[in-house]
């Protein structure tokens, strides 16, 4: 028996080892998990959030998109502490099952306190894009979500900014920012250019209900955005919350109807996501306008207040995206496909003194999209992100109606002509737009002050023309095509918690392929092809610090270059004639300015901003004020603009709030020659507009805001909002005008609106409504070329959110 002994002892050691080894894996197959993401009360991620299991050694802290993760948890009761500094602390209690993966999402309420003396408050994503080296301003719309108003709304409040509208809904706009105007800033949505999504998706298209924030880049781009703007850009940052509907209904004055419907649904474990949105918008805009009254041969017989009566707009847009997000081969592997159209009928031309009754323009796109992105790729501090999208849009030009002219009463004349209303042949043409974009960012954090950013930008755009009326038009048989390229290199320094600086190079690629008219006037006038390619190189640097703890101060320059855009070069049919030899414009952007914050009390809080403007550029691309109902764009040889903006913010407890905004930009033409390309005299001659304003572009505007909110006002969870809203712009004139010596008859006289607006929020938001009344005491008001707004108009918005 004893010589079995050894053999009885192994086999109980490896019987022990066995069992072991399977309480073990069974324990680790049991173990479960807590993770999820961690916000404002306004929506807004949280970084550097501490997660703990108290009594526990385990815990997180969360990432730049508010994640934390806390694995290999026996099951059990825990207690989850949440805690940041400026924010309330909180816990949770969570009872964990064998296996289990539980997803939070929670929202930490914000607190500020004081310590001998020292005031520390919680940092949101917002006030964090605000504190960036370069001139940005960034706008948390939040509060304005149960609001009527659209994106372009809540733009037109930006000191520096104004929004120029040729009519109402549907109507062209102009964004101009410090004094650069169309696409010399740029548009994002969620850092992607909106170049190639359609004209079915602009600022007025986009409501409120749809957004989390908006980004307000002054001057200096930063080079993650990936673009060739000139002047600035606009980023719109749409609501990202993982399992949420938003729906909404506005129905206002001149027919208008607008339906918004937002969605996602996010699978906890796999991560499955799909998401969308759904917008319509109508309006007749038939509101009354003060005109003069042409008869037959065209002479004014009389002044009168009318409505248009040939401005209908409507437009449909559905956007779906499906994909992964938050795993380990991807925070977003998104594909999505975005359809829309729009029907709008055109009323005038690029002044009011010519007016249609049967010129119409429509739209369909149809944009797929791939988006990826992946923070701590392969290694930590190795980011990634890839937009691709491919955008196919047909547009239809309408002008068939020959010989035939109306006046503001909608009487319609006959001529013996073959003109159409527009002024050139008739027409029924079809624009094919083919636009396929991509954009790659990478990043590297080489250490915690050192940070490397990297982005390739690629466009090509390709149109076709084919007109019924004219289908051997000569100039339509050339081809239409524009590549850009651009490559940027960025190194962040942070050698302090007070100082951050960002230097920059951006390198651009441009070729076009077009048509143009030569030897006009004489026996050789023909239409040849035309081929140009351009390349230059951009720079700059960005810096900021803190002098104290809430005052900074930051400074940006760049020597910034843009790339003529398809209609700039092609003309879009109607207003924009083509501009063949059209070239880069570039300029040279600096801005200073600061930012303090401080309080009074406990319950007054303010906030003020300024910065400086100098801009001086040359070849800029300017669409000229003129009478007539078509012109083009063109290369101004150098402009300089001087300019001051500056803001104020005032809170009182919750109860009110106050702001406002002013800004003056002196932009001038500097050129001392320009160079004349005509038949009789082709060449430079003297630039007698030197020192001249620049025409048809406001130099000195404003805005101010006051609201009160109550809560739990006649009902409980309820939430009650009155706001006013008021905007100023001084007189500016239409033309090239001395400053000494106007003429009335190009002079757009001073203005000022006021809209007021009240809104009601009950169970806890989840059903709201709102009135508003825009421009309550019906003035006049003009933008551009002289071209009447809407006068007093009411609307009223209901809104579901679950």
């Amino acid at each position: 028996m004893l010589q079995y002994i050894p053999n009885i002892k192994a086999l109980v050691v490896l019987i022990t080892l066995v069992s072991l080894a399977n309480i073990a894996w069974s324990q680790q197959a049991e173990k479960a998990s807590i993770s999820g993401k961690i916000n404002a009360t306004s929506g807004e991620a949280l970084v550097g959030v501490s997660v703990v299991l108290k009594g526990t050694t385990y815990g997180s802290v969360t990432d730049s998109k508010g994640r934390f993760e806390i694995n290999n948890l026996l099951p059990g009761n825990y207690t989850l502490q949440i805690s940041f500094v400026g924010f309330e602390i909180q816990e949770k209690v969570i009872q964990l099952k064998p296996a289990q993966k539980a997803e939070l999402n929670i929202s930490l309420r914000d607190k500020t306190y004081e310590m001998q003396g020292v005031e520390i408050v919680g940092k949101s994503e917002t006030r964090q894009i605000n504190e960036q080296p370069y001139a940005v301003t960034a706008i948390s719309v939040k509060e304005l979500q149960n609001s009527s108003q659209d994106a372009k709304e809540v733009l037109n409040r930006v000191s520096g900014v104004r929004v120029l509208e040729e009519g109402g809904l549907g109507s062209r706009l102009n964004f101009s920012l410090n004094g650069f105007s169309g696409d010399q800033v740029k548009f994002f949505l969620d850092g992607l250019p909106m170049d190639n999504f359609g004209s079915s998706l602009s600022m007025s298209d986009i409501p409120v209900n749809s957004i989390d924030r908006i980004e307000v880049y002054k001057g200096v781009v930063p080079v993650w955005l990936g673009t060739d703007a000139l002047g600035g850009a606009v980023n719109i940052i749409t609501n990202k919350k993982a399992n949420f509907l938003d729906a909404s209904y506005s129905i206002g004055s001149f027919n208008t109807h607008r339906i918004s419907l937002n969605g996602a649904h996010t699978h906890d474990s796999s991560g499955f996501t799909v998401r969308g949105n759904a917008n319509y918008n109508y309006s007749d805009n038939n509101y009354k306008i003060w005109v003069p009254i042409n008869d037959r041969l065209g002479n004014v017989i009389d002044s009168a207040e009318t409505e248009r009566f040939h401005d209908r707009y409507r437009s449909g847009l559905v956007k779906m995206e499906a994909g992964w997000v938050n795993r380990k081969f991807a925070d977003n592997l998104l594909f999505g496909i975005m359809a829309a159209a729009n029907d709008k009928q055109i009323q005038t031309g690029a002044t009011m003194n010519n007016v249609y009754g049967g010129v119409t323009r429509t739209s369909q796109s149809i944009v797929p999209t791939f988006k990826f992105s992946k923070d701590d790729l392969f290694i930590k501090g190795l980011n990634l992100s890839l937009f691709t999208a491919y955008n196919r849009t047909k547009s239809e030009i309408a002008d068939t109606l020959a010989g035939v002219k109306y006046n503001w009463l909608g009487e319609r004349f006959s001529y013996n002509s073959n003109l159409g209303e527009i002024g050139n042949k008739v027409m029924l043409a079809t624009f094919t737009d083919d636009d396929f974009n991509s954009q790659l960012n990478a990043g590297y954090a080489i250490s915690s002050t050192v940070s490397l950013a990297l982005n390739y930008a690629y466009s090509y755009f390709y149109r076709t023309i084919f007109d019924v009326k004219d289908p051997d038009k000569r100039e339509n048989r050339y081809p239409k095509s524009l590549t850009k390229q651009q490559l940027g290199f960025a190194v962040k320094f942070d050698p302090s918690a007070q100082w951050s600086t960002t230097v920059f190079a951006k390198y651009y690629a441009l070729q076009t392929k077009s048509s143009k008219e030569v030897d006009f006037g004489n026996e050789q006038r023909r239409i040849e092809a035309t081929r140009s390619e351009k390349e230059n190189l951009g720079y700059g640097l960005a810096s900021t610090y803190f002098v104290l703890p809430n005052l900074q101060v930051k400074a940006s320059y760049e020597h910034a270059y843009r790339m003529p855009w398809p209609d700039e070069i092609f003309g879009d049919g109607l207003a924009i004639l083509p501009s063949p030899d059209l070239g880069p414009e570039q300029s040279d952007n600096l801005n200073v300015g600061a930012a303090y914050e401080f309080k009074l009390g406990q319950e007054n809080r303010f906030n003020l901003e300024s910065s400086f403007i100098y801009r001086e550029a040359s070849d800029m691309i300017h669409r000229p004020g003129t009478s007539k109902p078509q012109n083009p764009f063109l290369n101004l040889a150098d402009a300089r603009t001087l300019g001051v903006e500056g803001s104020f913010k005032y809170n009182w407890r919750e109860f009110l709030n106050v702001g406002g905004s002013i800004t003056y930009q002196h932009i001038t033409d500097e050129a001392d020659s320009v160079y004349n390309e005509s038949f009789t005299a082709t060449g430079w001659q003297k630039n007698w507009q030197k020192g001249y304003r620049l025409p048809n572009t406001p130099y000195l505007f404003g805005n101010a805001t006051v609201g009160f909110t109550a809560k739990n006002l006649l009902t409980p969870e309820s939430v009650w909002k009155l706001n006013y809203y008021f905007n100023f712009s001084e007189q500016y004139f239409l033309g090239w005008t001395k400053l000494d010596n106007p003429d009335p008859q190009y002079l757009i006289p001073r203005q000022f609106s006021h809209n007021l607006e009240l809104a009601c929020s009950l169970k806890n938001g989840k059903y709201n409504v709102a009135a508003e009344c825009r421009n309550f005491l019906d003035a006049r008001l003009y933008d551009k070329y002289f071209l009447q707004k809407p006068g007093r108009a009411f609307y009223l918005k209901l809104r579901y959110v679950l």
